[in-house]
């Protein structure tokens, strides 16, 4: 085989394993445990929890075209996990109040 064709080949072969590589799950542990298929991000711990990006009402509200289910955690005003539906972001409450601004799912322990 000539080396300009050996060149093309490694470099195509290369560019496969690339791809391939591109396309896996990616898992956060302490066991190297495998991600599970049908995440794209794996995390488990059973000694450490996940951290929200935490940000103020102000810097909330001056994300550029947020992605709805973009999930933050506001640090002032009426603190607490806000997501974004695609037109607004909503605050995810964890008790029964009657204010505007929580018109969410609550879960409690009967159910929604």
């Amino acid at each position: 085989m000539p080396k300009p064709t050996l060149k093309i080949a490694a470099a195509f072969i290369a560019t496969c394993f690339s791809l391939n590589a591109l396309a896996q799950s990616v898992s956060i542990n302490t066991t190297a445990a495998v991600a599970d298929t049908s995440a794209m991000l794996d995390v488990s711990s059973t000694t450490k929890g996940l951290l929200i990006p935490r940000m103020t009402n102000l810097q909330k509200n001056n994300i550029a075209t947020p992605a709805t289910g973009l999930l933050i955690y506001q640090t002032d005003g009426d603190a607490g996990f806000y997501y974004y539906n695609g037109a607004a972001w909503y605050l995810l409450v964890t008790t029964a109040v009657s204010t505007d601004k929580q018109n969410t799912l609550i879960y409690t322990t009967k159910g929604f």
